[in-house]
């Protein structure tokens, strides 16, 4: 038993901390973002023509300009970096949980089995709902100014769900965290009580999941919203784009249907006893101390 429980600590460790390092990652891609998008808003871009100006006419003694640029290259090139380090730990996070889930899938029980895919589940919905799920850029190319941002926004569900409440509505806002938080949250409990429990309480949180269940498909509807979103026609000037949180809270719906499936589903029934065996035939012995007649 020590082999499979260090090898399942270790495992889910390392998934946890991928996790966080998912969230980090695009955390500070969505602060970049937010810093570009400050360099480079009409009035950045108006003080930075001014300096523009004043680096011609001062001959180039003033540098204010060419400090300006170099912010905004390493600006772009910090963007560039947390994305490409946030796309390779998702890979790294994905391979990782694939390959436990398939190396458990022969060596341990089904019930086991189903409990690893909600606990991997709950680490894909921690970063489905800390990640941002999708990112808007609004921009336009200005004559004398150049490209400037207009508008930028970053968007996961959790710090969505908090900016709605807090500007008051309270009716959409509540939606949200229900249906995206509470009763995902609520969905993976339920269900890791009845494979620990075959007894009543067993029972009652596996009728909890199927009626779940039923309003879980708000998770699917969402990544439906989303990618119509995207699909749909947009202006040139602005730009949207999917974050780690969507394909992730994706991967999670999957992984919470899969382990409802597998609750749900019937055990296998009890192998039928073969009829010889049920006959009425007395036993030898029992015929031996029968009377003689």
């Amino acid at each position: 038993m020590r082999g499979p429980t260090f090898i399942t600590l270790i495992h889910y460790t390392v998934a946890a901390v991928l996790a966080v390092l998912i969230i980090v990652s695009s955390s500070d891609v969505s602060d970049s973002h937010a810093r570009l998008s400050q360099a480079l808003s009409p009035e950045a871009r108006s003080e930075a023509a001014l300096h523009d100006a004043l680096e011609v006419l001062s001959l180039g003694l003033y540098s204010g300009a060419e400090q300006n640029r170099l912010q905004i290259t390493a600006l772009n090139q910090r963007i560039q970096q947390d994305w490409q380090r946030a796309n390779w730990l998702a890979g790294a996070l994905l391979v990782w949980t694939s390959a436990f889930l398939a190396l458990r899938y022969r060596r341990t029980l089904p019930t086991q089995w189903t409990q690893h895919l909600l606990f991997v589940a709950s680490i894909f919905l921690l970063v489905g709902l800390l990640a941002p799920m999708l990112s808007i850029v609004a921009q336009r190319e200005v004559p004398v100014l150049g490209q400037v941002i207009l508008r930028y926004e970053s968007k996961a569900i959790l710090a969505t769900t908090s900016a709605l409440l807090a500007k008051g509505n309270f009716i959409i806002g509540m939606a949200l965290a229900l249906f995206s938080v509470l009763l995902p949250l609520l969905k993976v409990g339920a269900s890791l009580i009845a494979t620990q429990n075959a007894s009543r309480t067993g029972a009652v949180c596996r009728r909890a999941v199927h009626h779940i269940g039923k309003w879980s498909l708000t998770d699917v509807f969402i990544v439906a919203v989303l990618l119509a979103f995207l699909a749909g026609d947009r202006g040139d000037s602005t730009d949207a784009w999917l974050g780690h949180g969507l394909w992730f809270f994706a991967a999670y719906a999957v992984l919470s249907w899969l382990a409802g499936h597998r609750l749900e589903s019937p055990t296998t029934p009890a192998k039928a006893v073969p009829l010889a065996s049920t006959s009425t035939v007395k036993p030898k012995k029992q015929l031996e101390q029968q009377p003689d007649e």
